[in-house]
């Protein structure tokens, strides 16, 4: 008898849970189960890595314990590969991503974002010896290392294929992490790397012998990227809710003390 109970008191929640959902989209879900579910690639410091204890930390899990606080319910962390993220999204498996996602308009074809919680720029890192390379250009005929599925794999990889390094022998080297990619550069397998510019500064601020500096063309700068939240496409009343939250922690700084705090954090453990 006590097992019929709990298997009809479990259907009356998710037929609870799917009533909000029809009735008020993903924050009426997460309201009615009391839990927030994010998920993130924690591969990224000081936005998200493993802290000392052994758990996902990092400014953009500050970011989100601040939201889950404000909507007044748990929060609950996934740690998965940055180009899953998406399908963990799509698949209601996850509420909202803080990964370090640039806004890109192909990545607004199927998913929503938050209003940008900070800027980013892509960096190139090589080692500390190194004069030869000034410019994007410079890295023809290189092997160059990149997170999987980030801006700066997006990037390199069109930059060989039809933009400035096609033809000049350079080559992606696609890597799940950048201390993979950190240790293959010291080796000599790499040439260069290019990824974000705080985890860029974090690699080299934790490796020795690297130097690091913004991306450049031969005729200029490349453009600074903004990093949102990710959620599923299609429920605005979600996106606003969490601009709502999160604008003024971005405007009076506490986003950047959060990011400054935890650079330091992630490179004191190593």
């Amino acid at each position: 008898m006590k097992k019929i109970i709990a298997m009809i008191l479990a259907a009356m929640m998710v037929l609870s849970m799917t009533a909000a959902v029809a009735e008020g989209g993903k924050l009426a879900e997460i309201q009615a189960k009391g839990k927030m579910t994010i998920c993130t690639d924690a591969a990224w410091a000081p936005f998200e890595y493993i802290g000392a204890n052994g758990e996902v930390t990092g400014a953009d899990i500050e970011l989100a314990k601040y939201i889950a606080e404000q909507l007044g319910v748990e929060l609950e962390i996934i740690n998965v590969a940055f180009d899953s993220i998406s399908t963990y999204l799509i698949n209601n498996d996850a509420d909202l991503s803080l990964s370090a996602m640039t806004i890109t308009e192909e990545r607004k074809e199927t998913l929503d974002f938050s209003m940008p919680y900070t800027t980013a720029q892509q960096y190139i890192i090589v080692l500390e010896d190194n004069d030869k390379v000034a410019v994007l250009e410079d890295l023809a005929g290189l092997n160059i290392g990149v997170h999987l599925g980030t801006t700066g794999d997006f990037l390199v990889s069109d930059e060989v294929m039809m933009g400035c390094l096609a033809n000049t022998g350079a080559n992606v080297a696609q890597y799940k992490f950048l201390t993979d990619a950190a240790l293959a550069l010291k080796n000599g397998e790499l040439g260069a790397i290019v990824c974000d510019t705080m985890l860029a500064e974090n690699l080299v601020a934790v490796n020795g012998g690297m130097k690091c500096f913004p991306v450049a063309y031969n005729d200029g700068p490349a453009e600074l990227e903004e990093l949102g939240i990710a959620m599923k496409k299609g429920d605005a009343e979600f996106v606003a809710k969490i601009n709502e939250i999160i604008a003024p922690i971005v405007e009076d700084g506490t986003m950047d003390k959060w990011l400054v705090e935890h650079s330091e954090l992630a490179s004191a453990l190593n």
